[in-house]
C-alpha cells in the first residue's frame, strides 16, 4: 500500500504482527462515527508508524487533502486487517 503526501509517495513496508494487533485494537476501541481530536491523532500516529515513520503527524495533516482522510485511514487500517481475514479463510479446517 502507498500514501501520497504533498506529491511525495510513501510505500508501506512489510507489516509486523504487532501492528496488525494494534489495527484490530483500534477497530475495537474507536467510535468512527464520533471521532474526537485525540482519536484522530491516535489514528494518524498509527498510520505514521505503519509507514515506518518516514513522515510525521504534521506531514500527514498538512500533506493530505481533507477529502482523502477517511479513505486513507480506512485503507491503511482495514487493509492489513482484511489481509489477515483472507489468509484465515485460506487456512484448511481440520
Amino acid at each position: 500500500m502507498e500514501i501520497i503526501l504533498n506529491d511525495k509517495t510513501y510505500v508501506m513496508p512489510r507489516v509486523k504482527t504487532r501492528m496488525l494487533r494494534r489495527a484490530i485494537e483500534i477497530n475495537e476501541n474507536t467510535d468512527f462515527n464520533n471521532l474526537k481530536t485525540k482519536d484522530l491523532d491516535g489514528l494518524v500516529d498509527f498510520v505514521v508508524e505503519l509507514y515506518g515513520n518516514k513522515f510525521g503527524r504534521d506531514d500527514f495533516y498538512d500533506g493530505l487533502d481533507a477529502d482523502k482522510l477517511i479513505d486513507t485511514l480506512n485503507s491503511s487500517i482495514n487493509g492489513i486487517v482484511g489481509n489477515l481475514g483472507k489468509k484465515l479463510n485460506e487456512f484448511p479446517n481440520k
